[in-house]
């Protein structure tokens, strides 16, 4: 019987096709399985880590180095003098600006801080993990204004950030009447005006 070359090679390109085409083997599940991905040794932020001497998996900046995305920002948006937080507030202080803070204080950060920013709210009694601290405790008044703007902005631990909520402006005035409402907590009443003080003894119990 002749052979014909051309058809034998049809034959065998057909054979290839057809093993090709069984997928029997194809959807098997993998050894081993994708779960090994979830159940491998993994950092996560603010977490703890035995790799470092001071037992944390975020690692603190290189001392004078400055981010990235902080270069040709104005201490405006960054709360910063180069690498240092900035001492001052790079905006006047009027009674506007205060109200302005105020409002927004009291509509987003008394949320969790209370109106009196002592950590006391609704809010506050549920979160069972960590409570919203005070923000009359001295670790917070000695931060630096830069260093509150900063927070305020990037948001720190649960504290969720509200750059994309304030305005650099209002995020400034919620720092300048931060000094205000810890003044008004700790004023004595002898300070006072008369006005003051009458309306003082009208609200006690």
């Amino acid at each position: 019987m002749s052979r014909n070359p051309s058809a034998l090679a049809s034959l065998l390109a057909l054979s290839v096709a057809l093993g090709a085409c069984d997928n029997r083997d194809a959807f098997h599940r993998p050894e081993p399985g994708l779960e090994r991905m979830l159940l491998q040794p993994r950092a996560v932020p603010y977490g703890a880590s035995s790799s470092f001497s001071d037992g944390r998996v975020m690692r603190p900046a290189v001392p004078d180095t400055v981010a990235s995305e902080r270069l040709g920002r104005s201490r405006l948006e960054t709360g910063r003098d180069g690498a240092d937080y900035a001492k001052e507030i790079p905006l006047p202080i009027a009674r506007a600006s205060l109200e302005l803070g105020r409002q927004s204080f009291e509509r987003i950060c008394a949320t969790c801080h209370g109106v009196l920013g002592d950590g006391k709210s609704v809010v506050a009694e549920k979160m069972e993990l960590r409570k919203p601290p005070s923000l009359h405790e001295p670790r917070i008044q000695q931060l630096a204004p830069g260093k509150v703007f900063e927070v305020v902005s990037n948001g720190y631990g649960f504290m969720p950030a509200y750059e994309a909520v304030l305005s650099p402006e209002e995020r400034w005035a919620v720092v300048a009447y931060l000094d205000v409402l810890r003044l008004s907590q700790a004023v004595a009443v002898a300070r006072l005006t008369p006005a003051m003080r009458a309306e003082l003894a009208e609200e006690a119990p």
